[in-house]
């Protein structure tokens, strides 16, 4: 003895019954969800990259301008020959009793980063 559900079996439904998609919705809709897929994956190595490419050069890091007043000592017998400025560096030259000297100064932050001893062989 079978009951009746109030479901048709799937011999009773016939394809007329379902409503079938606007095939130019569907192609809009498919080339939406593609076209924000691909800004998303783009956009993730955007910022992936850019994470990447900053942590690899510290210099590119800002620093507060007006560091103030900052002083550098030099040999008493050191004399200037020369200043060269640039956005990451100031080189000073100088000529000393040991031989010329290179002065490296960070222009951001006032420091001296380091100095370079030339000598001849």
């Amino acid at each position: 003895m079978s009951q009746d559900t109030g479901n048709p079996s799937l011999a009773e439904t016939s394809s007329e019954d379902i409503p079938q998609p606007n095939g130019r919705y569907v192609r809009t809709l498919l080339v939406v969800v593609i076209g924000l897929g691909v800004l998303l994956v783009v956009g993730a190595i955007v910022v992936i990259g850019t994470v990447i490419k900053r942590l690899n050069n510290p210099e590119t890091i800002p620093v507060k301008p007006g560091f103030g007043e900052t002083e550098i000592s030099i040999p008493a017998s050191g004399q200037l020959l020369g200043v060269e400025n640039g956005d990451t560096r100031i080189i000073v030259k100088l000529k000393t009793e040991d031989g010329p000297l290179l002065i490296l100064l960070d222009p951001r932050k006032g420091e001296e980063t380091g100095r370079v001893r030339l000598q001849a062989r």
